[in-house]
């Protein structure tokens, strides 16, 4: 699934000299995975062990954000669906990986995955390090037949809710089922748990997972009342349930996240019909074309989305800082 080398190719630098002056001179990256593809199942059988680490995410994502800006993280543990099973060691050998990433770096902050049948007491004690500052929850850890449509309390505990209310720290939510937060099951969930733990804020990741847009573009002025319920932006390939977003909840709960290593792939995602349909290296390599056709990495989309969305909701320098680092950083340092 992740090859060891990020490849580049003229689109891409393209958009890069493009994205080079919107950019802001500082970004916080809210949403990006490190991880050992060797700890990792569902991984360590697909060829070569890839290390992804936060000295290769610099390497790797240079081109594209053209450094040298300031750059912070929020890495947050990879979840596997081999992490169901408590019993086999994965969460703890996750948890080891990012330490280590932590001391190594220490301008990382990070989030552990939590199991749907941790207690609180199981989840604090996993809280070693300050710099832990959020907890990430993944439907493929849930025990129902289709986690596709689990109900977000099947993968999501109330015990992680309880840590995060009493240590103001944060939850990343990729929620799934097909409807994403117009579906009323979702919805009426985060309405009551966000008010319910207002010292916990929940970041609905993926633009709250619109990856058909038309789910956030229905939905997302249902939540703009609850202050805690935060949005990022991260793999999101098209701009109307940006728009949206900005335009009702306002840039103040938004932030941006490369979803690396996921943005590494060639393609995008598209809204089909009312659902949405992944392009990857092997759908390029089938298509035709009479009209010249190009493609970026994923990273490459998501950032050029974004900027699409920022222009045509007149968001000035100020509201793009805050979006790239400002708002990241005072969350996740607790400001």
């Amino acid at each position: 699934m992740f090859s060891s080398v990020m490849k580049y190719n003229g689109n891409d630098a393209e958009a890069g000299r493009i994205l080079d002056s919107f950019l802001p001179d500082r970004i916080f990256d809210a949403h990006c995975h490190l991880l050992d593809t060797s700890l990792i199942p569902t991984l360590a059988g697909e060829g070569e062990r890839v290390v992804l680490g936060a000295e290769k995410y610099r390497e790797e994502m240079s081109p594209l954000l053209r450094f040298p800006r300031e750059l912070r993280m929020n890495a947050i543990s990879y979840p596997d669906a081999a992490m169901r099973e408590r019993k086999s060691g994965l969460i703890e050998k996750s948890d080891a990986f990012l330490l280590g990433e932590l001391e190594k770096d220490e301008t990382l902050v990070g989030e552990i995955v939590v199991h749907p049948d941790e207690k609180e007491e199981d989840i604090e004690k996993r809280l070693v390090d300050p710099r832990i500052r959020g907890l990430k929850c993944y439907h493929n850890l849930s025990n129902v037949s289709d986690t596709w449509q689990a109900s977000i309390g099947d993968y999501l505990p109330r015990s992680a809710w309880e840590v995060a209310n009493a240590k103001r720290m944060v939850i990343t939510q990729h929620m799934v089922r097909d409807g994403a937060l117009s579906d009323p099951d979702n919805l009426e969930y985060i309405r009551e748990t966000a008010k319910s733990y207002p010292y916990a804020t929940l970041i609905l990741a993926h633009c709250a997972r619109a990856f058909a847009s038309w789910t956030a573009v229905e939905s997302a002025e249902r939540v703009k009342d609850l202050p805690n319920v935060w949005f990022d932006f991260s793999a999101v390939c098209e701009s109307p349930a940006m728009i949206q977003i900005l335009n009702k909840v306002g840039v103040e709960r938004c932030m941006w996240g490369s979803d690396y290593p996921v943005c590494r792939a060639r393609g995008k995602c598209i809204s089909l019909g009312n659902s949405f349909y992944w392009i990857y290296q092997k759908d390029l390599d089938a298509f035709s074309s009479k009209t010249r056709m190009s493609d970026h990495l994923i990273g490459t989309e998501n950032l050029m989305a974004v900027r699409q969305a920022f222009l045509i909701c007149g968001i000035n320098e100020d509201g793009i800082e805050r979006f790239f680092y400002g708002n990241a950083k005072s969350l996740f340092d607790g400001e």
